[in-house]
């Protein structure tokens, strides 16, 4: 299942907006993707450090703050605002979720962006929603970091472990990891903020400043190729954007299954967007017919980098193998060029791609 590309970031923002961030590729006949698509992990818990220490004391029940005081009694105040959702998980262990942000980084070559606070913490809520809706900051978050929210209140000991044990914290907190999970920096909010808000200009530049070094996809291929004609491997050359949920999907699958695909492909992904000479090395590979046929699109390459089978089958390009026959060309690309993987494990592959599909569609069926 594949979408059309969108190579441009202004042209996705109007859409994000007016859909709330879930942008997937599914086209009019594929279900919609996981919602992955924004690049968020929501977070669970947070220290037991208490609202007590902290520097504001703005919470979003009562919506009464220290700074902006309203003259109603808490009580009156909740009853005129309605609630919203809890933006922070307060079950899963925060580790569990930052573990699985790096995991997400390493495959899509991102930095992981924690951001540590409270559901009543006002100010937690409104630098999310800089990071979910503001036009300058969206597309930064989206697709530079993998976003995870940790609740500081029942992770207080996590937080110090990777902000330090002497800070004095306030909220919400910023530290930013690497793809292998090493600190690159911590930073108090604070100095972002505006008056009651949070100035978009100064988070980008603080995002942009630590966001990944970009990849030149001429270097990517280049090593890929090299390292298939040392290990006697072929390519599995991804191309894809960080708008596309069935990319992730795509991705997730070939990061899961890597203990087999690696037995005889090298795998990468071209950003389009994120990589310099993106497009480039992708209309290198993708016949100008194929162009048009939406992401992702793949190609497997020998080692040097002939083209011995794409997605695009009778129907077109397959996109994620969501479909039996987007399924079974999928197989059919591994069988033709495997050298290594076994008639089992290829049905190892088909029953997983199976699997995934059923699963998706019970859920869409409750």
């Amino acid at each position: 299942m594949a979408r059309p590309v969108v190579s441009r970031r202004k042209a996705m923002i109007p859409v994000l907006i007016i859909l709330g961030g879930m942008i997937g590729c599914a086209d009019s006949g594929k279900p919609s993707p996981p919602g992955s698509a924004t690049g968020t992990t929501t977070s669970s818990s947070a220290p037991s450090v208490g609202p007590s220490t902290y520097a504001k004391v703005e919470t979003t029940d009562t919506v009464t703050t220290a700074k902006e005081p309203t003259g109603d009694s808490p009580q009156q105040a909740a009853e005129q605002k309605p609630k919203r959702e809890p933006i922070y998980d307060t079950q899963t262990p925060g580790r569990e979720l930052i573990d699985k942000a790096i995991k997400q980084a390493q495959r899509d070559h991102k930095r992981v962006l924690i951001e540590w606070g409270f559901n009543t913490c006002i100010w937690c809520v409104r630098l999310h929603d800089t990071f979910k809706k503001d036009a300058l900051v969206q597309p930064l978050i989206h697709e530079e970091f993998v976003l995870v929210l940790v609740d500081s209140t029942e992770n207080g000991e996590l937080m110090r472990e990777y902000g330090g044990k002497d800070r004095q914290y306030s909220f919400p907190h910023l530290t930013v990891l690497d793809d292998h999970g090493e600190v690159l920096t911590n930073q108090n909010t604070e100095p972002l903020e505006k008056g009651s808000a949070h100035d978009p200009k100064v988070v980008a530049e603080f995002l942009t400043k630590w966001a990944a070094p970009k990849e030149d996809a001429e270097e990517v291929v280049a090593k890929a190729l090299e390292r298939a004609g040392a290990d006697q491997k072929r390519v599995l050359l991804r191309v894809g954007t960080p708008y596309c949920g069935w990319c992730h999907v795509l991705a997730q699958f070939t990061q899961d299954h890597a203990s087999l695909l690696s037995k005889d492909y090298v795998d990468i992904k071209i950003d389009t967007l994120r990589m310099t000479n993106g497009e480039v090395v992708a209309s290198r590979y993708q016949p100008a017919a194929e162009q048009s046929l939406g992401v992702p699109w793949f190609v497997i390459l020998d080692e040097s980098g002939k083209t011995l089978a794409t997605s695009v089958g009778p129907k077109g390009n397959i996109g994620y193998p969501f479909q039996a026959p987007e399924i079974d060309h999928f197989i059919g690309m591994l069988r033709e060029t495997r050298q290594k993987l076994t008639d089992a494990e290829l049905e190892q592959l088909r029953a997983d791609l199976v699997t995934y599909r059923e699963e998706r569609e019970s859920k869409k069926g409750k």
